[in-house]
């Protein structure tokens, strides 16, 4: 029975409203560094809601076409998809993937009608690295970050929530370079844990129940931690996958995460 649900549910995801896509579009420039993004268009007069995908890879790799076939889904369900690249450690630290992500925000807003999308109704969707990345933009987080920043819906899966729980880390700490010996406070202002707040956006969390390199306790956290404040927060557990896997094989969080979008940005009724 399950097979043939996760069958129905990857004919659904194929079907639906036809789209286009402009690939390459430069969204900011940094240090003569063009960051360009890929955006999947419905047909159609739209405004659309709206989901910025942020790829993972630690951080260091730049790797938007792993999150083409999501992109893709997106778009046949009525949303604007938008694959951005950014900036990769070690050459750029903390906070200058942060940064770009929010500029992706930005521009997103600031470009809305040529995008056909709504800029009220924006929402961030990131695997690994970029669920962390996804997951900051939905919380607020880091110092460069306004109120017109925020999102208003977030799907982060195999998410890093809490950077103190891996204090010998080789990937955060290329990432953030200080140890966190060397500056714990970083750390911690670099993990969204810490941020959560009543106006936060409303998340969704998948993550493998056999992950050993993010392990699922910061899912928990940060479950725990928006539950704590007040904001809408649903937990999708991968049964028996790890890391890489769960992201391959979702087990249907593709889905159910595409469902939650579409409440989490449905336009609002008149009044």
């Amino acid at each position: 029975m399950k097979a043939v649900l996760a069958l129905l549910a990857a004919l659904s995801l194929a079907c639906g409203r036809p789209y286009s896509v402009r690939r390459g579009v430069v969204y900011a420039r940094s240090c003569s560094e063009a960051l360009t993004l890929d955006a999947y268009v419905p047909d159609g007069a739209g405004p659309f809601p709206a989901v910025v995908l942020i790829h993972g890879g630690g951080w260091s790799a730049r790797r938007p076409r792993d999150m083409a076939h999501i992109a893709r889904a997106l778009a046949r369900r009525g949303f604007v998809a938008l694959t951005i690249v950014y900036r990769l450690a070690p050459a750029n630290r903390y906070p200058a993937a942060l940064e770009d992500v929010l500029e992706a925000v930005r521009y997103a807003r600031r470009e809305s009608a040529v995008l056909k999308l709504d800029p009220e109704r924006l929402g961030a969707w990131g695997y690994s690295a970029g669920a962390h990345l996804a997951a900051m933009l939905g919380v607020g987080g880091g110092e460069d970050s306004g109120p017109g920043d925020r999102v208003a819906a977030v799907v982060a899966g195999g998410v890093p929530a809490d950077f103190s729980k891996y204090p010998l880390s080789p990937i955060i700490t290329p990432f953030l370079g200080p140890s966190f010996a060397e500056d714990p406070a970083l750390w911690r202002e670099a993990s969204p844990v810490g941020y959560a707040t009543p106006d936060d956006a409303a998340f969704f969390l998948y993550h493998g129940t056999a992950d050993t390199l993010v392990e699922p306790e910061q899912a928990r956290l940060l479950a725990e931690a928006l539950t704590r404040a007040g904001v809408a927060c649903r937990v999708f557990w991968v049964e028996g996958r790890g890391h890489v896997s769960a992201f391959v094989f979702d087990g249907g969080a593709v889905a159910a995460a595409l469902d939650f979008l579409e409440t989490a940005l449905a336009a609002p009724r008149p009044g």
